[in-house]
């Protein structure tokens, strides 16, 4: 769902349902609760949605950095961030704990490659090799972390917006089983 509609559709409530339901029976107070519910889980979903898409085209941006600054032999152990059907968090609580697993693997990958690089230069060319095959690395590990914590920012926003929104979850992984 686009958010600019779902916001709209949120103003429009804000002033229509104390209208409609004073015109059925008189309880303008009872109305106008139901526009402000209705206005904030619209507007907060929106933004939700607005915030994810930002977070997205930045994660995107970082991955082609990534590919661009990171040497070939860090492409081939992992380049993270891969693209494939996401696991929607029920609630704030699993997306919190969903983005700890990624920042967490994020971390493990990168010293774990950078132990790698410096091992394999090492038994060739000694301390010498050890430091640049260490330096080589660099680029990308700088790079990388922007990733994992877009990333991460991701799966928050998606637990925060099933939480507002219990059909989200489900109308998002639906969207996932047809495009496969």
């Amino acid at each position: 769902a686009a958010p600019y509609p779902e916001g709209v559709q949120g103003i429009f409530d804000l002033f229509y349902l104390p209208y409609q339901q004073y015109s059925e029976d008189g309880r303008i107070v009872r109305g106008l609760q139901r526009g402000a519910s209705s206005f904030t889980t619209s507007t907060g979903v929106a933004m939700v949605e607005l915030t994810s898409r930002f977070v997205l085209s930045l994660q995107s941006v970082a991955q082609v950095a990534y590919d661009l600054v990171a040497p070939r032999e860090q492409k081939a152990l992992g380049a993270g961030g891969q693209q494939q059907a996401p696991h929607q968090p029920l609630d704030v609580m699993e997306g919190v704990s969903n983005a700890y697993g990624v920042v967490s693997t994020g971390i493990s990958e990168t010293a774990r490659e950078l132990y790698t690089a410096a091992a394999h230069e090492h038994e060739e060319r000694g301390v010498a090799g050890a430091v640049g095959g260490v330096l080589r690395q660099l680029p990308g590990t700088i790079v990388k972390p922007i990733i994992f914590a877009s990333e991460a920012t991701r799966h928050v926003l998606g637990g925060v917006k099933n939480q507002f929104v219990p059909d989200a979850r489900k109308e998002a992984i639906d969207k996932w089983r047809t495009n496969q």
